[in-house]
């Protein structure tokens, strides 16, 4: 059999990216069904409902994409969603407040990075040429088949400075692997600036959403599913999973050919068969996570920022977004505080006040901010530490469970790019086994 003579019954599990993705690739050839328990689609990047308190929007979270997110690029033409529209694109830039600022030149790869940290500001000439040499190691390492270790490891190897922890190894490592210094895998990292920063150009882009991430993802993939014929259950939870001697997946006591199981790995635990083998199980339960905060404030006056991402070395926001830049309120700040959990488990009241503070360092013309929103995903992103194995999946793509989520990718830290492309590779895996089967 090398073709799908009659349409299979497929059940997708969960409507974030990577269930979006996988149901946008499966619907097309298949009967399909996707559960979401929640009232609305996008999982851990969604837009949140309800009164946004006179922000322009509010989602789930702040999120920074690259323009290396060839997954989502691609989903995003799949469901005729325009990135031109969706995105600010920006070429790759560093704003450290009272620190290490350097923008990308007007020349080819590699060239404008080497340039642009060469005539950068607020850094010693030596800390210059110490960080080009580190980048030039790190690809070596990146090349070669040494074994992985921790990005703290490696950094005391090169005798890097304080310095230059602060201002750049430690807020890229927190920003792309959302873990501490101490835990996150050299590889991971290698894997990231490898398939972004280092592999061309326009890879290194910033691409700062303009729109909420229902308009940019999810709402379009729900209407292209509803265009394809799919069968949209939102608000209706999983149960269980369970295998049948035919092959088929039971879910919720209705029969599928096959099934993407595409929630959070602590939801992903409970659905699992009850014949699971126990180091799949085991895996799963091993998991561990790290939070990601995200505050938004609104002031009475316009935020001047002196760059569309502005770092902190030494506050609690990692980052600030200046709205104005994107098109919105220029009365609005996002701030970014990456492994929340390591920073403090503070109050919304205590996140916004420690924040307003960040920003009076920059603007101190400001007055108290009149709207503040506070978000924490205690389990933002699985954490993406040194030597870390992915579960075995064998087991249970031999009887038709397809897993997907960004913490299964081979390569990348949990990010929507690794999202979308483990939905991809679900999809995918599962059409393959029934078209041999």
């Amino acid at each position: 059999m090398n073709t799908l003579q009659n349409r299979p019954k497929i059940a997708v599990i969960g409507a974030g990216w990577a269930g979006l993705s996988a149901a946008v690739i499966l619907a097309r050839d298949t009967d399909l069904t996707l559960f979401e328990a929640g009232r609305q689609p996008g999982g851990r990047a969604r837009t949140l409902t309800g009164d946004n308190h006179g922000f322009s929007f509010l989602d789930n979270g702040q999120h920074i994409l690259l323009g290396a997110y060839h997954g989502v690029l691609r989903l995003m033409k799949e469901i005729g969603s325009n990135p031109k529209t969706a995105f600010l694109r920006l070429p790759l830039q560093w704003h450290m407040h009272e620190g290490l600022q350097f923008r990308t030149r007007f020349l080819p790869a590699p060239l404008h990075i080497l340039s642009g940290v060469l005539l950068a500001r607020h850094f010693p000439f030596t800390f210059k040429t110490k960080l080009l040499s580190d980048m030039s190691r790190l690809q070596k390492f990146a090349r070669s088949d040494q074994a992985d270790m921790t990005v703290g490891q490696w950094l005391r190897q090169q005798n890097t400075p304080r310095a230059a922890i602060a201002q750049f190894w430690q807020p890229l490592v927190w920003g792309a692997l959302n873990t501490p210094l101490e835990n996150a895998s050299l590889r991971i990292l290698c894997n990231v600036l490898s398939d972004g920063v280092w592999a061309g150009k326009s890879g290194s882009d910033y691409l700062l959403p303009r729109q909420d991430l229902g308009m940019i993802v999810a709402e379009p993939a729900l209407a292209k599913l509803r265009h394809f014929g799919a069968d949209i259950r939102l608000e209706t939870r999983a149960c269980r999973l369970k295998t049948l001697p035919d092959g088929r997946v039971s879910v919720n006591g209705e029969f599928f050919d096959a099934a993407v199981l595409a929630v959070a790995p602590y939801h992903a635990a409970a659905l699992l068969p009850e014949d699971t083998p126990e180091h799949i199980q085991s895996a799963y339960q091993n998991l561990h996570y790290h939070a990601i905060t995200t505050v938004y404030l609104r002031y009475a006056d316009p935020v001047r920022l002196p760059a569309p991402l502005t770092g902190l070395t030494d506050g609690t926001a990692q980052w600030l977004l200046n709205r104005g830049k994107l098109g919105l309120s220029p009365n609005e700040v996002s701030a970014v505080i990456s492994v929340s959990d390591r920073v403090g488990t503070f109050t919304g009241q205590v996140w916004a006040e420690k924040i307003h503070a960040d920003v009076k360092r920059i603007c101190p013309y400001l007055n108290e901010p009149e709207a503040v929103r506070v978000i924490t995903e205690k389990r933002a992103t699985t954490s993406a530490t040194a030597n870390s194995p992915l579960p075995d999946l064998t087991w249970l793509h031999r009887h038709r469970i397809y897993p997907a989520g960004d913490y299964l990718h081979p390569l990348y830290p949990a990010t929507l790019e690794a999202a979308v492309q483990s939905g991809f590779a679900a999809a995918e895996a599962c059409l393959h086994h029934l078209i041999t089967v």
